[in-house]
């Protein structure tokens, strides 16, 4: 058997960047006023296409294509030793309660501390964050995650605003909540509902913790189960996170579980 020579294949290695804001949007087009396709959280990496103007061309983590501000990327390296605890916290110019706010990280979010001040840590340069509304990594228990860790990160969004391509306390979308939930319990999700719904396995009768998929035609929406017929969802633009019953009407299309 003959093999044949060797060649080399050709590649590129785009560039990478951080973002350096609590929650930035990434829009279809190079226009605030375009389309929310997704958010990016602070820390997260990018892969960097292209560039217009002030606006850069990217790729996320959740594989979504769109385009950010240039200033909300940089290239800030850390070593993260804890994580946000609180549904966002309010990073200030300097370690006092009444200094200025000059951004807000969400939950999930890591960072890396290089000093403490009392109970503040200085997690950048005149970038405070309260100590006590973190909680060090060495701390999380390392376990396998339950049905009840689920519910309740999925209870503390009750109340947050919908909002279409959302995925922060801010403003969240259906998918965008049960990705959430999940990912803060070290679980990942793809980003769409119905990409959602051909992950886990299939079951017949929720346990809490399953989700919910409904839609008329096709898969359009996601909730996290928290019974056999009761969950907790983001509904749509002008409400926000709330409980539902599933009643004869409910366009139920599937019933996916994740845990084992």
């Amino acid at each position: 058997m003959s093999i044949a020579p060797a060649t080399r294949v050709a590649m590129v290695r785009p560039f990478t960047s951080r973002v350096v804001r609590g929650v930035v949007p990434l829009r279809s087009e190079p226009d605030d006023a375009a389309e929310l396709v997704d958010e990016a959280h602070y820390g997260e990496r990018m892969t960097r296409l292209g560039a217009r103007g002030e606006w850069t061309y990217v790729q996320g983590r959740d594989l979504y294509l769109g385009w950010i501000r240039t200033t909300h990327l940089g290239d800030h390296e850390s070593r993260d030793d804890c994580l946000v605890a609180v549904p966002f916290a309010a990073v200030r110019s300097a370690p006092d309660d009444a200094a200025t706010i000059v951004d807000e990280l969400p939950a999930g979010v890591s960072l890396g501390s290089v000093g403490r001040e009392g109970r503040w840590s200085l997690i950048g340069p005149d970038r405070w964050i309260r100590t006590d509304q973190t909680i060090d990594l060495a701390m999380i228990p390392e376990r396998y995650p339950t049905a009840g860790d689920l519910l309740a990160t999925a209870t503390g969004f009750l109340g947050v605003p919908y909002l279409w391509g959302g995925t922060s306390a801010h403003g969240i979308d259906c998918s965008g909540f049960t990705q959430q939930v999940y990912r803060l319990n070290g679980v990942g999700l793809v980003r769409d509902a119905d990409q959602q719904a051909l992950g886990g396995r299939p079951v017949d009768q929720a346990r809490p913790g399953d989700l919910f998929f409904f839609g008329a035609d096709r898969v359009t929406h996601a909730a996290i189960a928290t019974g056999e017929r009761a969950f907790i969802h983001a509904p749509q633009s002008g409400m926000s996170v709330q409980r539902g019953e599933l009643t004869d009407l409910s366009p139920l299309r599937a019933i996916r579980r994740y845990l084992p």
